[in-house]
């Protein structure tokens, strides 16, 4: 979980001098501004957004995404994954390298000639290759306001 606070708009106190602006001057101009007016303090914002609940399934009407499960709820456990010919993956963790006959139909595509085995992983933090059902639970309890404000205590 990120520990690290972004900027919020509160804004420091200043006195109105030639190539600076003033802070009772600006509210002055602009007093409907929510940066003057405190509902941008950290202190609000962190309220706001760990109490916003959003559904677990998003639906834009088949504008760009269709149906989106925010918490990943049907993630496939690696485990599980059947693998081998016909279209299917040749192992949980890649497809399967071999070529369909001249038909170029899925279901002329042979099992891999190699055993199912499970790749090094990634460049980055992590080795990459955790079971989606295992990291959808600890990304399903994440809250915005967690991600935007840090927090003390890893979500588990």
């Amino acid at each position: 979980m990120p520990t690290h606070h972004y900027i919020t708009t509160e804004p420091p106190v200043t006195t109105f001098q030639l190539g600076k602006s003033g802070t009772a001057e600006l509210r002055a101009l602009f007093p409907a501004s929510p940066c003057y007016d405190g509902t941008y303090s950290e202190a609000n914002l962190k309220t706001i957004y760990e109490a916003l609940e959003f559904p677990a399934l998003l639906n834009d009407a088949g504008h760009y995404f269709g149906t989106v499960e925010r918490h990943y709820q049907s993630s496939p456990n690696l485990v599980d994954v059947v693998v081998g010919g016909g279209g299917l993956p040749g192992t949980p963790y890649s497809p399967n390298p071999a070529s369909p006959d001249a038909s170029l139909a899925p279901s002329s595509i042979p099992a891999p000639a190699v055993a199912p085995t499970r790749g090094g992983g990634g460049a980055f933090f992590g080795d990459g290759l955790a079971s989606p059902t295992t990291s959808a639970a600890r990304i399903g309890r994440q809250r915005i306001g967690n991600l935007i404000f840090g927090r003390s205590t890893p979500v588990t």
